[in-house]
């Protein structure tokens, strides 16, 4: 019978050839929870679906929960490929991933968020719909450790400003044209923080066509205590800059956009300040300034500075006017 349906299928691909999509999700030492993110996967309504499972280098039981769900799971229009990567960070395991793929589009997503039924099928119907579409986004759900939940955006418009300010090319928010992520280099391996906003940038600067998804949000992210993220940025001062150097790098290529980067970093100066390394943030601050040759936005972003050393929050939003 399995062999009758999976040659069914085959000559309805051959017949109306159907755009297929893969699902990436690295994995780090998740055997306790990595299977409630799995069966979110295996309940989409969208067929065919393909399944990239990579563990990167877990130490625990991970990898046998990953292949005993391949094992159990896995049908006719379903397919599932577990892989490894020993390379730490997740976006050498994703690029791991990517290799594996050989369907039309791809969608990262993380190991311990979750995902409706529905999500996949209105993704790939939005790309049926537009076949021109680069990227299709939509917003999410994030629900902080003590439950409490908010609206995170996809922004179609402004979408450079919203990625650096806001990361709003967060990996659980769009899906994309997988040979539009091959074209642009993949995940950069050598960026251990904000890499989504760094890919984001790179996506954004090949100018693609943005589609934004309505209604209500299929995604929900969950805060963990082991966040990748932190509660901390000074302690992590060292990979968050060289992201925004290398965002930098992309920008000044593409012509635009490097006065956020550098409106970015007043605000991380401020963090620094405001967990008490002073002289990190004084460090960063000082080449802010350095480097703006106006003198109108050196004031500003002392400004900036100054507001978010004392634990201000939202300082993007506050000066967008400034950076129309």
């Amino acid at each position: 019978m399995c062999n009758e349906w999976e040659r069914v299928l085959d000559r309805l691909q051959e017949l109306h050839p159907m755009k297929t999509i893969s699902i990436v999700i690295p994995v780090h030492n998740r055997a306790n929870i990595v299977t409630d993110t799995l069966e979110c996967v295996r309940h989409q309504t969208w067929r065919p679906l393909k399944v990239v499972l990579v563990d990167n280098a877990s130490t625990d039981d991970t990898l046998a929960v990953l292949n005993e769900w391949k094992a159990a799971e896995e049908a006719p229009g379903f397919e599932v490929k577990v892989v490894t990567e020993q390379k730490p960070g997740a976006a050498a395991a994703r690029n791991r991933g990517l290799r594996e793929v050989d369907s039309d589009y791809v969608m990262f997503f993380d190991s311990d968020d979750l995902m409706k039924p529905t999500h996949v099928e209105r993704a790939m119907k939005a790309f049926a719909a537009d076949t021109e579409a680069d990227i299709v986004g939509w917003d999410t759900v994030y629900r902080g450790l003590g439950g409490k939940s908010r609206i995170t955006i996809f922004a179609d418009r402004d979408a450079v400003w919203h990625n650096i300010m806001h990361g709003s090319m967060a990996t659980q928010r769009y899906a994309v044209k997988t040979s539009l992520v091959n074209a642009v280099g993949g995940w950069g391996e050598d960026v251990m923080g904000w890499n989504d906003v760094e890919l984001g940038c790179r996506l954004l600067a090949a100018s693609p066509k943005i589609v934004k998804l309505g209604g209500e949000p299929t995604v929900v992210v969950l805060a963990r205590e082991n966040s990748i993220t932190g509660n901390s940025f000074a302690s992590g001062a060292e990979k968050w800059e060289h992201s925004l150097d290398t965002v930098e790098a992309t920008l000044h290529r593409w012509g635009k956009g490097e006065r956020y980067v550098s409106l970015r970093r007043a605000i991380l100066a401020g963090h620094y300040t405001a967990e008490g390394a002073i002289e990190d943030g004084v460090r960063l601050m000082r080449r802010v300034l350095r480097e703006e040759p106006s003198w109108a936005y050196r004031q500003l972003f002392k400004v900036v500075f100054t507001y978010s050393a004392h634990g201000g929050r939202g300082a993007a939003r506050l000066v967008r006017v400034f950076f129309k």
